[in-house]
């Protein structure tokens, strides 16, 4: 179901499940844009949605506008859209190329899965959705905010440029960044640090009533488990919303093997009928929130560069909340007697699969 969620008498906050009327808002706001727009995201396909939007920056920047561009180096290919943006003066900058050496299943996976939007110190995106007409039907989550923290944005994002360069791990890249009401959380790889995973396990500990978590390959780790285990017997309602089939079958495979135990320790799981649910959404108690691209598994905790916006604005939890009502409209239960029936063959691969989780 296509939706845009959004109280008419609080203009500052929108909240897209759609890409089709996401690009919609984001074309308006580039045609208006005066002074800058730039953008961080993993992948911009030449198609007719990239094309889309890659036309429209390049007559904004032809119009005078600062439009600067970072796009991932695995996500996305130098194809002839590129080369037409940066030919009418865009600067674009690929993240980290893929490195053929020993080091392949571990550096090739530290990808820059960032996606946010700053255009003119007033309006700012963050989400979990790309340019890309492969995923223009999927269900996405993608927040637009105007007002005080556009500057904010501006900023993190001229961090990443400038780091997209130079390739040095700047604190200044990944510091938790305090907006008042906000955290602005930026992940990168490592193996002891993890801040976003921390930060969830936190609220997950603290929540007292409700626990939604919508995200598309399901892989929490022994302890994360524990903690949504422990909320559960608490009487806490664990809610975890994935897509019945999502685009890496692999995922799915893996994430099977969890699924029965936390079914036996009452937390419930929907699968989401309609398509690919690409979405990355945590809302607790109804009042906190975190929205951006990080996934709930080991790939995106440890190897990725991701950005996610949390906080209690009671606003943006309204919205996420009706996200999250008009999702499970299109949901069904976890059949625990299914499970139980997977084929041996899916099992023995999972199995052999689940040591090597970190390394997909």
């Amino acid at each position: 179901m296509e939706a845009v969620f959004y109280n008419p008498d609080i203009s500052a906050y929108k909240l897209f499940s759609a890409p089709r009327s996401w690009i919609q808002e984001l074309l308006k706001d580039i045609r208006e844009a005066k002074k800058h727009i730039y953008i961080e995201i993993f992948r911009f396909n030449d198609d007719e949605v990239g094309r889309k939007v890659g036309e429209a920056l390049i007559k904004r920047a032809m119009e005078g506008v600062d439009v600067k561009v970072i796009v991932d180096s695995w996500g996305t290919r130098k194809t002839s859209l590129i080369k037409k943006m940066e030919h009418a003066g865009i600067m674009v900058r690929f993240f980290k190329k893929i490195v053929f050496s020993l080091l392949i299943f571990s550096k090739n996976h530290e990808r820059n899965h960032r996606k946010i939007v700053a255009i003119d110190d007033e309006i700012c995106y963050i989400g979990s959705a790309n340019f890309s007409r492969y995923s223009l039907n999927w269900r996405e989550s993608i927040l637009r905010i105007k007002g005080e923290i556009g500057p904010i944005f501006k900023r993190i994002f001229l961090d990443n440029f400038k780091n997209c360069k130079t390739q040095i791990k700047l604190r200044k890249y990944y510091k938790t960044i305090h907006f008042k009401e906000f955290l602005i959380i930026r992940e990168t790889p490592s193996i002891q640090h993890q801040q976003t995973r921390k930060y969830f396990m936190r609220l997950i500990e603290r929540a007292q009533k409700s626990i939604t978590i919508i995200t598309p390959y399901f892989l929490p780790g022994k302890i994360l488990r524990k903690k949504m285990i422990r909320a559960s017997k608490r009487g806490v309602h664990i809610q975890v919303i994935i897509p019945q089939h999502s685009d890496v079958k692999i995922a799915d495979y893996m994430r099977n093997v969890y699924l029965g135990q936390l079914h036996n320790n009452e937390v419930d799981i929907r699968y989401y009928q309609n398509a690919n649910i690409h979405a990355k959404l945590l809302l607790v108690d109804d009042k906190v929130f975190s929205i951006g691209s990080s996934n709930l598994d080991y790939r995106s905790f440890r190897y990725m560069y991701e950005i996610n916006l949390s906080g209690e604005n009671k606003h943006i939890s309204s919205l996420l909340k009706e996200y999250v009502e008009d999702t499970l409209q299109n949901c069904k239960k976890f059949d625990y007697l299914k499970w139980t029936m997977r084929p041996l063959w899916e099992r023995i691969f999972a199995f052999l699969l689940v040591p090597f989780r970190k390394l997909l």
